[in-house]
């Protein structure tokens, strides 16, 4: 219920001041857990809380929210949650070989082959993004920014580097800064195969996270 908490409150935060376009939650992104039952470390869904939240207290403001989800699980609750509901839009590029349970529906759904590198992914996303902003026309972002698509994830098929994965959050932060849309920023997947805190992989992981979060914050000072 934190994590849900969490990611209310920075909903919130980025609705309730003018001048705010970015707001972090530095956990959450818990997008496979369902109206009855959760999965995959996640027990209830935060983003979709926030999403119904956001629709009826922010109604003025908030008539259309895409869910922008880069895990590298696709993001199955949302896709089920809101399904039915128009005003949400769910986006989610996903490695084709991670699922871990029944495959759902998106709004749309990109599937990327195993072992993809930081070229190809980003040229994927710079295909679609125009097409969840421009068309979709969202007046708010939830972006699920799970860095197990990075190569050191234990769980994760994808092949992105450092570098990949900072340049992903970079077009996302810059196309929604452009745009003047509003964004919720989760932490999502990222599971080192080592546990020990000084291994290369742990910190390697840890970076990733605390990178998003960097650059959102960059991004929400030049605002």
């Amino acid at each position: 219920l934190s994590s849900v908490g969490g990611t209310l409150a920075a909903t919130r935060f980025v609705l309730e001041n003018e001048k705010r376009m970015f707001s972090c939650h530095i956990a959450g992104g818990t997008h496979h857990a369902f109206y009855d039952y959760g999965e995959g470390f996640c027990i209830f869904n935060d983003i979709a809380v926030a999403c119904n939240v956001a629709l009826k207290e922010f109604r003025d403001k908030i008539q259309k929210i895409a869910i922008i989800d880069l895990d590298v699980h696709q993001g199955n609750g949302n896709a089920v949650l809101f399904a039915n509901d128009p005003r949400v839009f769910t986006f989610s590029m996903h490695c084709k070989e991670n699922y871990f349970s029944k495959k759902q529906s998106s709004n749309v759904d990109i599937e990327l082959d195993v072992g993809t590198e930081d070229d190809q992914y980003i040229s994927t996303l710079k295909v679609w993004l125009p097409y969840i902003i421009d068309v979709v026309k969202p007046q708010l972002v939830f972006f699920q920014a799970g860095v197990d698509v990075h190569h050191a994830d234990r769980l994760g098929k994808l092949k992105l580097t450092n570098e990949g994965v900072r340049r992903r959050n970079q077009l996302i932060f810059d196309y929604l800064h452009r745009k003047n849309i509003k964004c919720v920023v989760t932490m999502g997947g990222g599971y080192p195969r080592d546990l020990n805190p000084t291994s290369e992989s742990f910190t390697t992981l840890v970076n990733c996270h605390f990178d998003v979060y960097q650059s959102c914050i960059e991004k929400s000072l030049a605002s």
